[in-house]
Parts: C-alpha cells; sequence; structure tokens
C-alpha cells in the first residue's frame, strides 16, 4: 500500500459519535469553512522481542546440563555413592534442582508442556516400584506369614524397614533425574553437549583409576583397599562396578565418534579432508579417551563386564550405521571400520595388558557353577513370598533362610549378582517386574524412534547400547544395583527418550 497517495479523511471520521455531535450553535462562516482534514493514523503495537526468552531459556538449560555432567562426574566419587550419606545427600541435592526448575517454569512459562508427560506411561510403570515399597513399610507383616512362625512374623511386609526408606528414597532421586534430563534436553545439540560431559567426566575416572593402580600403589585417595586387590576399582568397591561405569563411558565415545553434532559442515572430497582440521583433532582425542577407558576396563579383570561392553558397543554401532551416509563418512567414523578397530583394540589390550584376564575367561565355568547353585537358592526364596517380597534391599535378611550347604558358607552372599533375581526376591514378581517392563518398553520405544529418524541419532543409539550393556551385566552381577551405575544409565535413557517424538494425539508414539 502505498501511504502517500491515501486520500485523506476529515479528523471527524476518527472521532467517536459522541464527539461528532454539535456542542453548540455555529455561525455561518464556520458552517462555510472546509472540515478539517489530516493523514491517516495508525497505532504501533510494541510486540515483545521472544529472543531474549529464548536466551534466557537456552542459558538455563545449558546451566542444568552442567549439572547434571557435574552429578554423573561427582556421584561415583564416594565409594560409588552405595552407601546411605550419599543417598541422602544426593536425594536433597536433585530434589532442589527438580524444585527450582519447577518454580522457574511455573514462573516464565506457564504454558509449557513437559516433554516427559510424553512418556507418562513408561514413568507411571517405573514408579510402580518405589509405590510398592512404600506398600511393603505399612504394618501388613501378619497378612504374609510365609516362612515365619505366626508369632516372629514381621511388622511389616520389608525385613529391614531401614533400608526399604532408603531404597525409596534413592529411587526418586533417579526419577528427579531422569525428569532434569528430559526437559533439557529437548534438542540434539544439548544432548551431543551432555554427552561430552559425561565422556569427559568418565575419561577422568579412568585416568584416576589406573593413577591409583599403579601410581599410588593401589590404594584409594582417602585410603587403603580393602578388596580386589590388584585390580582396577577407581572409586568403586567393587571392580565389576567400576567395569560397567567405563563400559557406558566407551559406548558414550564410540557414539560421539560415529555421529557428527547436527548442523557440522561435511567435507565434499577427501582433498579437503585436513588432518589437523578441528573435526579431526576433535575425533583423535575421542580414541584417546576411548583408549584410557578401555584400558581401566581391562585393569579391572571383570569377564561379564568386558562382555556387556562389546554387546554394547555393537548394539550402538548398529543403530547408528543405518543412518550414516557413505559420501559423509570419514575412515575414522566408518561403522564397520570403527567395529573392526573397536574388536582388534580391545583384543591386543587383554592378550597384552592383562594375562589374568584371559584365564579368569578360560576357568570362567567354575564360577558359574558357584553362581548357579546361588541363583538356585534365590529362586526357592522368592517361591515362599512370590508376589509381596521380602522388602526393597531386604535381600541380605531374607537370603539366610533359603541357604544351604550347595552355596559356600565361607562367603558373606549379601547380594544376589542377578539384578532381575533380587528384584522379584526383594518385591515380588508382579512389582519386581514393572520397572523391567518399562525398560523394555522404552528400548522398543526407541527402535522404533530409530527407524524414523532421519539424521544419526546419537543419543537414541546410545540409549540402545547402554540398555543392552545393562540388560546384559544384570544377567550375573549388580552392577547396576550401585547409585552410580543406575544414574549414569538413567541419564542415558533420558537422553534417548528426549529426541523421541512427541506421541501424537489420538496414535501411538
Amino acid at each position: 500500500m502505498d501511504f502517500d497517495k491515501v486520500k485523506p479523511v476529515p479528523l471527524d471520521a476518527h472521532r467517536s459519535p459522541s464527539r461528532r455531535q454539535d456542542t453548540g450553535p455555529k455561525t455561518a462562516g464556520e458552517s462555510l469553512r472546509s472540515p478539517t482534514t489530516e493523514p491517516l493514523q495508525f497505532d504501533v503495537t510494541y510486540i515483545p522481542e521472544p529472543r531474549d526468552r529464548a536466551e534466557r531459556q537456552n542459558r538455563l538449560n545449558s546451566l542444568y546440563i552442567r549439572l547434571i555432567g557435574l552429578l554423573v562426574l561427582i556421584v561415583p566419587i564416594p565409594l560409588a555413592s552405595h552407601r546411605p550419606v550419599p543417598w541422602a545427600l544426593w536425594s536433597v541435592i536433585i530434589a532442589c534442582l527438580v524444585l527450582g526448575f519447577m518454580l522457574r517454569l511455573i514462573v516464565r512459562e506457564p504454558d509449557r508442556k513437559l516433554r516427559c508427560l510424553a512418556h507418562a506411561d513408561l514413568i507411571l510403570l517405573a514408579l510402580a516400584m518405589p509405590a510398592f515399597a512404600l506398600l511393603q513399610l505399612l504394618p501388613l507383616g501378619h497378612l504374609v506369614p510365609w516362612s515365619f512362625a505366626p508369632d516372629l512374623a514381621p511388622t511389616a511386609i520389608t525385613l529391614n524397614t531401614s533400608a526399604t526408606l532408603f531404597a525409596v528414597l534413592r529411587l526418586m532421586s533417579y526419577a528427579g533425574v531422569f525428569l532434569l534430563t528430559m526437559e533439557v534436553c529437548s534438542r540434539p545439540q544439548r544432548t551431543h553437549q551432555l554427552a561430552r560431559y559425561i565422556f569427559y567426566g568418565l575419561t577422568a575416572h579412568a585416568i584416576l583409576a589406573m593413577t591409583s593402580l599403579n601410581i599410588l600403589g593401589d590404594r584409594f585417595l582417602w585410603g587403603d583397599k580393602t578388596s580386589y586387590l590388584g585390580w582396577a576399582t577407581g572409586t568403586f568397591v567393587n571392580r565389576n562396578s567400576f567395569a560397567s561405569f567405563m563400559g557406558l563411558g566407551i559406548l558414550t565415545g564410540i557414539a560421539l565418534v560415529t555421529a557428527r553434532p547436527p548442523n557440522t559442515p561435511q567435507p565434499r572430497r577427501k582433498s579437503h579432508r585436513n588432518v589437523l582440521s578441528p573435526q579431526m583433532i576433535e575425533t583423535g582425542i575421542y580414541w584417546v579417551c576411548i583408549a584410557l577407558m578401555g584400558t581401566a576396563l581391562v585393569a579391572s579383570g571383570s569377564r561379564m563386564g568386558l562382555t556387556a561392553t562389546g554387546i554394547g558397543t555393537i548394539v550402538t554401532l548398529i543403530a547408528l550405521s543405518g543412518h550414516t551416509k557413505p559420501e559423509s563418512a570419514t575412515a575414522s567414523t566408518r561403522p564397520r571400520k570403527v567395529i573392526l578397530f573397536v574388536l582388534v583394540i580391545g583384543l591386543t589390550a587383554i592378550a597384552i595388558l592383562s594375562q589374568s584376564v584371559g584365564e579368569r575367561l578360560i576357568f570362567s565355568g567354575v564360577a558359574f557353577d558357584t553362581r548357579l547353585a546361588l541363583y538356585q537358592n534365590v529362586w526357592e526364596l522368592i517361591l515362599t513370598r512370590p508376589w509381596t517380597g521380602y522388602g526393597l534391599d531386604s535381600f541380605e535378611l531374607a537370603y539366610p533362610l533359603v541357604h544351604d550347604d550347595r552355596v559356600s558358607p565361607a562367603f558373606i552372599w549379601d547380594l544376589a549378582h542377578n539384578t532381575y533375581l533380587t528384584l522379584w526376591a526383594e518385591l515380588g514378581l508382579i512389582a519386581g517386574s514393572a520397572s523391567l517392563f518399562a525398560l523394555a518398553a522404552a528400548a522398543l520405544r526407541l527402535a522404533r524412534a530409530l527407524r524414523r529418524s532421519a539424521a544419526p541419532p546419537l543419543a537414541i543409539a546410545l540409549a540402545l547400547g547402554a540398555l543392552s550393556l545393562a540388560a546384559t551385566h544384570s544377567l550375573l552381577d549388580f552392577s547396576f544395583e550401585i547409585e552410580a551405575n543406575a544414574m549414569l544409565l538413567i541419564v542415558l535413557i533420558a537422553m534417548g527418550l528426549s529426541q523421541t517424538p512427541r506421541r501424537p494425539k489420538g496414535g501411538r508414539p
């Protein structure tokens, strides 16, 4: 519209009817005077600039990503936080972070919908475990007197009320970390940022573990070790749990090497690839860090840790290989070459660095016979209370009820060395399977999202690899009953689910 050619409009046309009314008699001169005219006038409406609000939101999300990365770094330090005091401490800290985040949403973005609500079914299924554990704290022990004489039945279903209460607190802290990670990792760039924080944090733990083993005389930073002497454990008490921690770090590094960050320019020709380019230097740093974590993994001497890491690595690479374009993949990021490189380096490291690991792999059948007898005992324990269990984190008190001479009494069997059996013994077959079904459903949802994704989904592939590693290692050990490993696994799963499409209305996700 050309505003210079707009016809003049009488000023009275812009006035309200009340103002256009005659206010009194007019003189003859006034009646002959031409109406007063003015150019068109427009009201100016100031629309708030959304850029400032977006920048504030990005700064806050970046802050929470750093805090989550810091949690993953420091939670393993006090003996992998496998103690009541760290459980309480991290629960308070995570509760404060969640409260601050929610208050900020209420004040600044009251209309924002939480991303985690797209996976409300998985969350409710997972929360069945702490909800049932709270039920075990009620004075209902007289209703389930199996395995006890009527006059000796405990007051509550659980045999250890304090341990069950702390376990519920620990599980709710996992839920808080899941919520925060889901909300701040809404964009692929943020998942890459958090993955890098996790990767470098776990590299620092690998360096610390090898320093403690080879330089400090196989000691903790705060004192002497009492178990697993001669093996790398880092800040963990158990070498198998430390091996799972390192395995998740290796998976993160493999995903970072294979999947490029979003909006990364790709070289058009091989002649354009510069060995000293920032991208190639970063790739080289990734491989050095992966080698450090692989060395720490081998030095742990964990047979199941090596096996589970290998399975998780293959699953991650398979998930990524279907989305890597051959013309954009360099020699260091082609999935087949990465798989070959990892297998060759891994087998060479096992053969050269740790002859004892090979011997333990050869004679693993002897140890498995002992485990098999233990599992038979635990299954008998499950059948005595198949629906209610003996209370979350109460296995140590319940197992002596069925312990017989098939399992050596020379050791204290305070753990079932199988997370699946532990859940069923402590929570029963129904409630104990709820979290397993939630993880299985999450894996199916991630796999479905992987098929629909058009770009290399680092977070989705990494979550699938982490779930494969955890599912495999949990068959013969308790690594993911340790808070440091469980919290890291929850963060990786939440990162993957945050990149899945939102559930459409009236449809399947």
